[in-house]
C-alpha cells in the first residue's frame, strides 16, 4: 500500500496504504475564552476558510545556476490563485514573474479560468515555461511582448498527459489516448510516435498499481528523453489480463459503474516491456521479458552519450533486482549488476543508475548493506567504492556536483527521527553535515552545486524555506508563511523512546493537553499507522489535526514506530515478513504497557484509531487485543490481505498460494468473531485503493458473529475524505466517538 506518508518523500501510504492527517472537534463548542486567553482548537479553526498553517511555497526549480523559482498560492480549491516567484542569488532580489494568471475565455460570455502553475517546467534556455491547463498545453514566454506571453500549443478534445520538454527545449513529448506524441514548439507540428495504445495498453503511462506501488504517486509518467533529444525510452504496460474491479457511484439516478483494472494478491499483473522510439516513430530497441510475470521500475536513466538506457527489473515478489542497460540500437540488454534479499527489496525506493557525464561510471543507491547508501561503479558495473556507509540511511533525496566530485543527500545519520543535508566526496571521504537545527531539512541542489534550497521544520516550528550556500551557511530566507497558531492553545509534543523486552529501541511521540497536570489522570488514544514505508515519530512539524484536537480536549494521544516501519534500516523492517499485523501489534502493546506505568495515565480508558494501514492495525488490535481498548475507530481499513493489490502485498506477504497460513493469521476478517471492543468504521464508497469491499465483508462477518458496531460510509469519497463537508463529518464523527467512550 502506498500511504500519504507522514514523512516528506518522493514517499509518508507503496504504493503503502494511505495515512490521512485527521482533524475534528469534540461535540460541544466551548464558551468564549476569557480576554487574553488563547483559543481552543475546534473543527472550525482547523478547517476554516483560512487554514491555521497556510500551505508554503512549492514547485522549487532552478532556472539556471543563480536563479531559483517557486510558486505561492492564495486561497484553496478552484478559486486558489498562484504566483510564480524568482529569487536571484547574485542580487538578492525576489521578483514576481507571473502573478495570478488566467486563461483567455473561450467565448465572450465566459469568465476567465485560473491558470494553474503547478508542475511548470523551464526550457533549457530559461526563457519559457511549459504549463498544462484545461486538458491542453501552454507556453509562457518571458521574452515575448507584454500581453503575448501565453501561447496555446494544443487545442483538442483529448487530454495531453505527462508532458515533458526535450533537453534542448525544442520539442515536447506527451501521452494522448495511451500513445506517445512529440510536438515541435517552433512549428506546432505534432508527431505520433507510437500506435499500439489502446484502452488497456498504456505507452509511457502507468496503470493504477504501478503508479501507486512502484512510483510512489510521484508521477504517472514512464517515458524519458535521451540527452540528445533524438529518442524516447518508455515502458509499455498491457493490462488486458488484469482483473476488473467495479467501483459504484451511487449518486446518479441509475448509478454509475467505474471499471478499475486492479490486481489483487495472486492475480496477474500487467505485462511490461521496455521500448526505444525515434522521432520518426521507428522503434530501435525492445526488451520484452520472458517469462513476463516480472516488474519493471517505471523510471529509466540514459547514458550521457545517449547510446543506451538503464532500467530495473524485479522478480514478482521483489526479492531480486537486475540493473539492466539496453542499447538504443537494439539487442539484448546488458546486466550491470544484481542484488537479492531474502525478505524483500524496497522496490518503490530504488532508482536506476545516475551516469556521470564524463563517462567514468555511475552512482547507484543500494540497500545491500541493510541501509540505503550510495556506491560508485565503473561504466560496465564494476564496483569502485562506497560513497557513503554506516548504520544510517539516505532517505530518497540526493544529487551530485559532478565538477566538484561531491554528492549531496538527505539522511538519518544524526538521528533516525530527523533528516539532515550532508555532502561527501565521491571517493567516500569528507562526510559533512551541512544543516544544524534539530528537525527535518530538505534539499534542492542548484546546477553547479553553489547553493541548495532547504525547507526546515520540527515539532514546534512550521515549515520555512532557506537558501543555503554549498557549505550549509544560510544565504536567505525564501519562504515563511504567516500562521495563526499563536492564537490557540496547542498541545505539547514529547518525543521519547523505550527499550522493549528483547532490547529493541523504539521511538515514541506523546501529545499532552495544553493545560496538562501530572497530578491528574487522563485517557489515551493510540494513533497508529504501523505499516512499511512509513514513519510516524519524526521531528517534523505536523499541522493541527484530530490528534491535536483530542489532546486539547484532555486526551493523551500516543504514537510509536513498531518494527516494520521506515527509517531504521532493513533489519528493523524485515521481521514482519509473511506475517503482517502480529509483530506490529506486539510492539504497540509493549509500548502501551510502558505508557501505562506513568501515574497520569488511566489505563482503563484507552482508545485506538488509524487510517488505511492504520485502519488495518486498528481492526487487528480490536480483534486480537480488544480487551485492552475501550473503543476503536478504523478509517478505510484493510480486512484481509487477499483483498489488496499484488505489488504491495506480495512484497511483504509473498504469494497467497505460498503463504496461506500467514494470510489467515494476518487477517482481521478471520478473527471478526473475536471483536472485543466498541468499533467505528468509516470508508469512502469510491475508494480505489483499499476498496470498500474490505469493510463490507468485515461487517458481514460481524453481523454473523452477532457483534455490534458503528459504520459510516462516505459517499463519493476516495481513500480519504476530500470534500470539505465529508471531512467535517468524518472527523467530527470520530471525535465524538472518542468523547463518548473515553471522557468522564
Amino acid at each position: 500500500m502506498n500511504p500519504i506518508r507522514p514523512r516528506p518523500r518522493r514517499r509518508p501510504a507503496a504504493a503503502a496504504l494511505l495515512l490521512v492527517a485527521l482533524s475534528a472537534p469534540l461535540a460541544a463548542q466551548p464558551s468564549a475564552p476569557p480576554a487574553g486567553a488563547k483559543k481552543p482548537l475546534t473543527i472550525e479553526a482547523v478547517f476554516g476558510e483560512k487554514p491555521l498553517v497556510p500551505r508554503g511555497a512549492s514547485g522549487w526549480a532552478w532556472r539556471d545556476a543563480n536563479r531559483v523559482t517557486f510558486v505561492t498560492t492564495e486561497g484553496t480549491g478552484p478559486a486558489a490563485q498562484a504566483t510564480l516567484w524568482e529569487y536571484d542569488t547574485a542580487t538578492g532580489k525576489k521578483t514576481a514573474l507571473i502573478s495570478k494568471p488566467t486563461l483567455p475565455p473561450a467565448g465572450k460570455d465566459e469568465k476567465p479560468k485560473r491558470l494553474p502553475l503547478s508542475g511548470y517546467q523551464w526550457n533549457a534556455s530559461g526563457t519559457a515555461i511549459l504549463l498544462s491547463a484545461d486538458s491542453d498545453l501552454w507556453l509562457w514566454r518571458f521574452d515575448a511582448k507584454p500581453g503575448e506571453e501565453l501561447k496555446r500549443l494544443t487545442n483538442d478534445a483529448e487530454a495531453e498527459e505527462h508532458a515533458v520538454l526535450s533537453p534542448d527545449g525544442s520539442r515536447i513529448a506527451f501521452v494522448k489516448k495511451n500513445d506517445i506524441w512529440a510536438f515541435e514548439v517552433a512549428t506546432g507540428a505534432p508527431t505520433r510516435l507510437t500506435t499500439t495504445g489502446a484502452e488497456h495498453v498504456l505507452n509511457g503511462k502507468l496503470d493504477w498499481v504501478y503508479e501507486e506501488e512502484l512510483a510512489n504517486r510521484r508521477s504517472g509518467r514512464s517515458f524519458f528523453w535521451s540527452p540528445d533529444g533524438k529518442s524516447i525510452a518508455y515502458l509499455r504496460l498491457d493490462e488486458n489480463r488484469v482483473p476488473e474491479y467495479p467501483i459504484v457511484d451511487y449518486s446518479p439516478t441509475n448509478g454509475k459503474l467505474n471499471r478499475q483494472r486492479y490486481p489483487k494478491a495472486g492475480d496477474p499483473n500487467a505485462i511490461p516491456s521496455v521500448h526505444v522510439v525515434g522521432l520518426d516513430g521507428r522503434e530501435s530497441a525492445l526488451f520484452a521479458p520472458v517469462p513476463d510475470d516480472v516488474l519493471i521500475a517505471p523510471v529509466f536513466s540514459w547514458t550521457p552519450d545517449s547510446s543506451a538506457v538503464s532500467f530495473l527489473k524485479f522478480d514478482r515478489v521483489q526479492t531480486h533486482v537486475d540493473v539492466c542497460l539496453l542499447s538504443r540500437a537494439g539487442g539484448a540488454p546488458k546486466l550491470l549488476l544484481s542484488e537479492s534479499d531474502p525478505a524483500w527489496i524496497n522496490a518503490d525506493h530504488l532508482e536506476p543508475p545516475r551516469f556521470l557525464k564524463d563517462g567514468s561510471g555511475f552512482l547507484y543507491l543500494s540497500e545491500a548493506s541493510g541501509f540505503a547508501h550510495l556506491r560508485l561503479h565503473g561504466p560496465d558495473g564494476t564496483p569502485k567504492n562506497s560513497v557513503t556507509k554506516g548504520s544510517w540511511m539516505i532517505d530518497d533525496v540526493w544529487d551530485v556536483d559532478e565538477k566538484g566530485r561531491v554528492a549531496y543527500f538527505v539522511a538519518t545519520e544524526k538521528d533516525p527521527r530527523e533528516r539532515h543535508v550532508y555532502r561527501v566526496r565521491l571517493d567516500g571521504t569528507g562526510l559533512t553535515r551541512l544543516t544544524k537545527e534539530e528537525g527535518t531539512h530538505g534539499l534542492v541542489l542548484s546546477p553547479g552545486g553553489r547553493f541548495f534550497v532547504s525547507t526546515f521544520s520540527n515539532v514546534t516550528t512550521p515549515p520555512r524555506t532557506f537558501l543555503r550556500k554549498a557549505d550549509g551557511t544560510e544565504a536567505a530566507l525564501l519562504d515563511e508563511p504567516a500562521n495563526a497558531l499563536a492564537e490557540y492553545a496547542l498541545p505539547s509534543v514529547e518525543l521519547g523512546s523505550f527499550r522493549g523486552a528483547d532490547g529493541t529501541l523504539f521511538y515514541t511521540k506523546l501529545l499532552k493537553p495544553p493545560d496538562f497536570d501530572p497530578a491528574k489522570t487522563y485517557p489515551v488514544v493510540v494513533s497508529v499507522y504501523g505499516g512499511p514505508s512509513a514513519q510516524v515519530v519524526r521531528n517534523a512539524f505536523r499541522a493541527p489535526d484530530l490528534d491535536a484536537v483530542l489532546a486539547a480536549k484532555g486526551i493523551l494521544v500516543w504514537s510509536m514506530d513498531n518494527r516494520g516501519s521506515w527509517g531504521r534500516g532493513h533489519a528493523f523492517e524485515a521481521p514482519i515478513l509473511k506475517n503482517l499485523g502480529a509483530l506490529e501489534l506486539k510492539d504497540q502493546l509493549e509500548g502501551l504497557a510502558e505508557l501505562k506505568k506513568r501515574p497520569y495515565v488511566d489505563g482503563s480508558r484507552v482508545g485506538i484509531h488509524g487510517w488505511s494501514y492504520g485502519g488495518y492495525m486498528t481492526l487487528f488490535a480490536a480483534t486480537h487485543a480488544g480487551n485492552l481498548f475501550a473503543c476503536a475507530a478504523a478509517g478505510a481499513p484493510l480486512a484481509d490481505w487477499k483483498l489488496y493489490d499484488t505489488i504491495y502485498t506480495e512484497r511483504y506477504m509473498k504469494l497467497p498460494k505460498e503463504n496461506p497460513d500467514g494470510y489467515r493469521a494476518a487477517s482481521p476478517l478471520e478473527a471478526a468473531d473475536r471483536l472485543g471492543t466498541k468499533l467505528l468504521i468509516l470508508h469512502g464508497t469510491s475508494d480505489d485503493n483499499v476498496h470498500m469491499q474490505n469493510s463490507m465483508v468485515f461487517l458481514d462477518a460481524l453481523i454473523k458473529a452477532k457483534k455490534e458496531f458503528d459504520f459510516a460510509p462516505l459517499p463519493r469519497q476516495g481513500h480519504g475524505p476530500r470534500e470539505p463537508a465529508a471531512r467535517f463529518f468524518t472527523y467530527r464523527r470520530m471525535a465524538e466517538f472518542f468523547a463518548r467512550n473515553l471522557l468522564k
